[in-house]
């Protein structure tokens, strides 16, 4: 199993290898909680040292509301410190596309 070994990442994968998709574009809490009133995501957690891991499509709200939304950094290129969120981790959020079903957000963790 493939794990990650620097953020940012350049690329992502899943069981079955490399994901045909690109980054688009850094979010926001604004632009992500607006995204997820339009359709529902699949969140992909990149935490340096262990493999990527993707959180089931029908579970986005839920994990949006319980994990998301108390460790992500506002605005990610204004700068920021993982010890000022609970747990002294933080997540920055990047949209992805490509040829995908589901469109994918990125969480970067920080700590």
């Amino acid at each position: 199993m493939r794990t990650v070994s620097e953020i940012p990442l350049t690329r992502l994968w899943d069981a079955t290898g490399d994901v045909e998709a690109t980054r688009e574009r850094f979010l926001t809490r604004d632009l992500l909680h607006e995204m997820l009133r339009s359709y529902p995501v699949e969140f992909v957690i990149a935490d340096v040292g262990h493999p990527l891991r993707h959180v089931e499509v029908a579970r986005c709200y839920e994990f949006w509301k319980s994990e998301v939304v108390r460790h992500l950094v506002n605005d990610p290129q204004a700068g920021f410190r993982p010890e000022e969120f609970p747990g002294e981790y933080a997540y920055c959020a990047s949209e992805w596309s490509g040829e995908l079903q589901t469109p994918i957000v990125l969480l970067e963790k920080y700590h």
